[in-house]
């Protein structure tokens, strides 16, 4: 498995991946976007030519943030989370970012206790965030 930068390629790919974990997909005029500015930095795991996850962050100064990361279910249970954590983490710091944040389901203890892993903490409640749930706001010192 590798990671790289997400090319324009990829994108189809990537929206693929994306409407399996989110309900809130985007398509693919949102990716083109993405990478198309200057701030945003996505990057694409692949396993033998095929899209194994993506994650994206935008980094504004000294702070990154977390924009999106998943993983197709084919693909879980694999690491492939933490290779694109790692991947993101190392650019944050490589453009100057002193922390990193991201807004999360209060109910999803799996993507918790990844971004914990790694040494994020909550720092906030937002409450009704996601169509009426709250998200937990998440903070790591880089």
């Amino acid at each position: 498995m590798t990671v790289r930068k997400m090319t324009e390629e990829d994108i189809a790919s990537v929206v693929t991946v994306d409407s399996k974990a989110f309900s809130d997909a985007w398509g693919e005029t949102s990716f083109y976007e993405e990478i198309g500015k200057d701030y945003s930095h996505y990057f694409v795991c692949e396993s033998d030519g095929e899209i194994a996850g993506y994650a994206g962050i935008w980094c504004i100064y000294e702070t990154a943030e977390l924009i999106r990361i998943a993983t197709t279910p084919k693909f879980q249970k694999r690491g492939i989370a933490n290779m694109l954590m790692q991947e993101i983490l190392g650019c944050a710091k490589e453009n100057g970012c002193e922390r990193m944040m991201l807004e999360v389901r209060r109910s999803n203890a799996p993507a918790q206790a990844l971004y914990k892993k790694f040494g994020f903490g909550e720092i906030s409640v937002r409450k009704g965030y996601y169509n009426g749930e709250d998200a937990s706001i998440m903070e790591s010192k880089l």
